[in-house]
C-alpha cells in the first residue's frame, strides 16, 4: 500500500512532470530541424552551450554543464567537427586547454536551433506578461542571484514574487 503524498508534495512532482512534458513537446516540435541539421539531441544541447555572444567553453566546462563525462564531450566535439559545426582550439590562457568553437556553418546552425527550439516551444503560446511572470519564478525557484532583483519586481497575478 503507498503511503500518502503531502500535498506540497504532490504539487511538486505535478510541477516537475510539467516541466518534462514541457521539455519533451520542444523537442517533439524541433525534431525536422535537429534532422535538417543532422544533430542528435546530445548534440544540439552542445551547440545551444556554444553561444558565440558567451564566453568560450573548455571541454571539461562543457562536460560539467552536460552533466557528462569529458569522454563524452570528446565524442561530441568529433561529430560536430565532422559536421563543419565547430573546432578544437587552444585557450587563450592556457594551451593545454583545448576549447569548441562554432565555426561559420555552426553558428548559422545555431540561430536556426535556437530560432526553431524559441517559436515552437510551447512557452511561446504565452503572452508577454505570462512569459515574464514565468522567468520570474523559474529564477527564483533555481536561486539566481544575478536575476533576484528582476524576480522581485515581477508580479503574477495578484500575489507578487517576495
Amino acid at each position: 500500500m503507498g503511503r500518502d503524498r503531502d500535498p506540497d508534495e504532490t504539487m511538486t512532482y505535478a510541477l516537475l512532470r510539467l516541466l518534462f512534458d514541457l521539455a519533451d513537446a520542444t523537442n517533439a516540435e524541433i525534431a525536422d530541424v535537429l534532422a535538417e541539421l543532422g544533430l542528435t539531441h546530445a548534440l544540439a544541447n552542445a551547440v545551444w552551450l556554444l553561444d558565440p555572444e558567451g564566453p568560450t567553453l573548455s571541454m571539461r566546462q562543457i562536460a560539467g554543464q552536460l552533466r557528462c563525462d569529458p569522454s563524452t564531450v570528446t565524442f561530441l566535439a568529433d561529430r560536430l567537427e565532422q559536421l563543419g559545426f565547430a573546432e578544437r582550439v587552444s585557450g587563450a590562457g592556457d594551451r593545454r586547454t583545448k576549447v569548441l568553437s562554432l565555426t561559420k556553418t555552426g553558428r548559422a546552425a545555431r540561430r536556426r536551433l535556437v530560432e526553431a527550439a524559441t517559436m515552437r516551444t510551447p512557452i511561446a503560446r504565452l503572452d508577454a506578461a505570462e512569459q515574464r511572470c514565468l522567468h520570474a519564478l523559474l529564477v527564483k525557484a533555481i536561486g539566481q542571484d544575478d536575476e533576484r532583483d528582476v524576480a522581485r519586481r515581477v508580479s503574477c497575478g495578484s500575489d507578487p514574487l517576495t
